[in-house]
């Protein structure tokens, strides 16, 4: 088995191309997504910023005019009009929502007012990322909801522009929660009383807020993605012994291997180790590299390396287990068909589904769950886990599945692996 280690490793290092894309293209990657999406993780609220053109159709004291002369008009007793009246006038559901906008996220938002044919122009041209619309009648519509229970609708329209989606989807939650928090809020002060929503603000959770169950800074950009290219990239490494696999059954090497009286699984078994070694190489020097020039992992612990380390062999012989089987499907099928599907496709369905892109968190939950249950899936949860500075006991259930998965697909590649071929 040592032997063909030896072999594989010589081949792989006369290839010196193929060798340096697989070692060093996803420290370029990582320099770049890492840089270009800085700000987006690791709780730097303020690295991102948001311009919103503001539209207000709305006339605060017209609105507070006409709930009061239908207040007057209302069959509620004189005593119970008053207080309604005085709660009314203090309570202004635009005058909140831009204090909250221009004061309390002032730092990723910068409003701007101006008409509706303005404000569109200005999305149209990029100039702005989103519209908010405060429509007609809204202070009065609130007020009738609020203070008389009638269901009316007053509602809040942002439109977001096709050039800055994910700053619009921001901004959009940001309103949406903002109406829940004052609805949630008047429904309280319906039972407690209407002074109590008068006087108590609606407080929006800060956006830049990041929780962490430890004392170290939420996991940046460089981190994630130093280890989401690490995870995808070792994909390459099994399916480029893979290729190699194809290229010795093309030349009947495996045919000679065979004859000269060695059992297939020592043939195997060195193209699995093989890839093993090469990606605890692979990812050891990502690692480094990325700590070293990017300062990334700091701060430096002995306890998160060592787990780290074991996360890295646990993924090395599931990545061996991966290229065990594509090359038992390679030689057993004489066809490079499946190899460079895995690399073309497979791979980057895995790194998408498994998190090395965006975080699984922005997809839907069934994709979620899919992503879980992926070998790079795990793993980046089990990093990003071991780098917070958690214990080994809140990662050893992906370590655990890790295994698990890798014993299966071992097992299968030794079924698959012709245990004789016929010389032609």
């Amino acid at each position: 088995m040592l032997t063909f280690w030896k072999k594989d490793l010589k081949i792989l290092w006369r290839d010196r191309t193929e060798l340096i894309t697989i070692l060093l293209m996803p420290f370029v990657l990582i320099v770049i997504l890492g840089f270009a999406l800085k700000g987006l993780m690791g709780g730097d609220g303020s690295a991102f910023e948001m311009k919103v053109a503001l539209v207000e159709e709305d006339k605060t004291e017209q609105g507070i005019t006409e709930f009061s002369q239908e207040l007057q008009q209302s069959s509620l007793p004189n005593e119970a009009k008053q207080p309604l009246m005085e709660a009314a006038q203090s309570f202004s559901p635009k005058t909140i929502l831009l204090e909250v906008l221009e004061n309390d996220l002032s730092e990723q938002i910068v409003l701007e007012k101006m008409s509706e044919a303005d404000a569109k122009q200005q999305l149209a041209d990029q100039e702005v990322d989103s519209i908010l619309i405060i429509p007609d009648n809204f202070t009065y519509h609130t007020l009738q909801n609020v203070f008389l229970g009638e269901e009316v609708t007053a509602t809040l329209r942002v439109i977001k522009g096709e050039h800055a989606n994910l700053i619009g989807t921001i901004f959009q939650n940001i309103v949406e929660q903002f109406s829940q928090k004052l609805n949630f809020e008047t429904a309280l002060a319906s039972v407690d009383g209407v002074n109590k929503a008068a006087l108590e603000p609606v407080v929006l959770e800060d956006i830049r807020k990041e929780e962490t169950v430890t004392d170290r800074d939420p996991i940046s950009s460089m981190e994630y993605y130093t280890i989401g290219m690490a995870v995808m990239f070792a994909f390459y490494i099994a399916s480029a012994m893979a290729s190699k696999a194809y290229t010795e059954t093309d030349q009947q090497v495996v045919d000679r291997i065979h004859l000269s009286g060695k059992h297939p699984f020592h043939y195997l078994a060195g193209k699995v180790l093989s890839v093993v070694v090469l990606t605890v190489i692979q990812i050891g020097l990502l690692f480094g590299l990325s700590s070293l020039i990017l300062q990334s992992f700091l701060p430096f612990s002995w306890e998160i390396v060592l787990r780290i380390g074991l996360i890295t062999v646990l993924y090395a012989l599931a990545i061996g287990a991966i290229g065990g089987i594509l090359t038992a499907i390679t030689v057993r099928s004489g066809s490079s068909v499946i190899a460079s599907m895995f690399a073309t496709g497979i791979t980057s369905v895995l790194a998408l589904l498994g998190g090395s892109f965006i975080p699984t968190t922005t997809l839907p939950p069934i994709i979620q769950t899919i992503g879980s249950w992926t070998p790079n899936g795990m793993v980046m949860q089990a990093y990003m886990l071991a780098n917070q500075g958690l214990a080994l006991d809140d990662i050893f259930p992906y370590l655990l599945r890790l295994t698990i998965l890798t014993f299966v697909i071992f097992l299968c590649s030794i079924f698959i692996f012709p245990k004789r071929r016929t010389v032609t």
